[in-house]
């Protein structure tokens, strides 16, 4: 044991150690890719997540969560196999954007309000991008089309209610309809929503600093290489320069499958509520995998019935670059962290 812990702290410091000397070899590609990540947080993110953060604390906050449950109990119950009080993070997680279904999951497991099991369950398919973001940006921007940002936005929430509805079948545990019945109770709004307002703003810097980390990243990669191997590697570290990456690049399904998968940023945003619930880290990036797979499919049907024609040129005008001819020791160590984190962090915890 104590030579397997050994190996992992060499691993993880020679990793640490090889990303750092690349991000300071390549020190103006991290700055410029820092100052397009706190472009992307000022213009982009927060104008448009900052609002569903307070939106979905204050339905916890106040207790219209479990008012709003009651009215969505039965068939939230027979098609996922919840209760009531998950329906509202469902909802928002199509609409909201990434962080916002996993966030409440977390703080309704937290208030005893659901069971941990439900919370664990919730973060398996509570996970979508916002309909601003794919319809609006990838569609009509970096696509000129906003068609297909219809057909991908459809095709990334269907295969996440199929992975909702597949998951009842990894939990046992019945909903305990007595506690569907119990009293609302509303809260003070002004309490509930300035305490909303708080918590939201915390959590918003928290994600705009992944944001900057992970597009200082992608710039140091791009300096190397602008192949395909790179927007590829981009699409699996952070989502919004892969998918401008890839729009032209790929066919509707694998950018579909990029968009659903969310990128390794996200996840790490994403992160501390996984923890909270108690889901082990395999299942919930296992369950990233079936979503972007399903998402593929769903969108390849949707194509066979109603075709889509995108734009045909590239948005990025970079020289074209061999494949792999990315900087393979800084993808290399980001890569290894990250494997470290998906296999070691949490692996005592129960899954459901």
């Amino acid at each position: 044991m104590a030579r397997k812990n050994i190996i992992k702290a060499a691993v993880t410091a020679l990793s640490a150690a090889g990303f750092i000397i690349c991000i300071f070899v390549k020190s103006e590609a991290c700055v410029q890719g820092v100052r397009e990540g706190l472009k992307l947080c000022a213009l982009t993110v927060i104008p448009s997540l900052f609002p569903f953060l307070i939106v979905s604390r204050f339905l916890t906050a106040s207790g219209l969560s479990d008012a709003l449950g009651r009215l969505f109990s039965k068939p939230t119950r027979f098609i996922f196999g919840l209760s009531g009080t998950c329906a509202p993070v469902i909802l928002m997680s199509l609409i909201g954007g990434f962080p916002v279904g996993a966030k409440m999951a977390a703080e309704l497991c937290d208030g005893k309000r659901i069971t941990k099991s439900e919370a664990q369950r919730l973060c398996l398919f509570c996970i979508n991008a916002g309909p601003a973001f794919i319809i609006g940006t990838v569609g009509s921007l970096m696509l000129s089309s906003a068609k297909a940002g219809v057909i991908l936005y459809i095709s990334c929430i269907a295969s996440s209610l199929t992975v909702g509805v597949l998951s009842r079948f990894l939990s046992f545990e019945k909903v305990n309809k007595q506690s569907e019945s119990r009293v609302v109770f509303i809260s003070n709004p002004a309490v509930a929503l300035t305490s909303s307002v708080t918590d939201a703003l915390n959590s918003m810097l928290s994600i705009c600093a992944w944001i900057v980390i992970f597009n200082a990243v992608v710039s140091v990669i791009l300096t190397s290489s602008d192949g395909v191997f790179a927007a590829v590697l981009c699409s699996v570290l952070e989502v919004t320069n892969g998918a401008k990456l890839t729009a032209n690049l790929f066919s509707l399904p694998v950018l579909a499958a990029i968009l659903c998968f969310g990128g390794i940023s996200v996840h790490c945003q994403i992160m501390p509520y996984i923890l909270k619930s108690g889901l082990k880290l395999r299942l919930f990036f296992a369950s990233r995998v079936v979503c972007a797979a399903l998402s593929a499919l769903v969108c390849k049907a949707l194509l066979s019935v109603f075709p889509c024609e995108t734009a045909v040129f590239s948005n990025y005008t970079g020289i074209t670059a061999s494949a792999y001819s990315v900087s393979l020791p800084s993808a290399a160590a980001l890569i290894i962290m990250c494997a470290l984190l998906i296999f070691e962090v949490d692996t005592n915890r129960k899954v459901c």
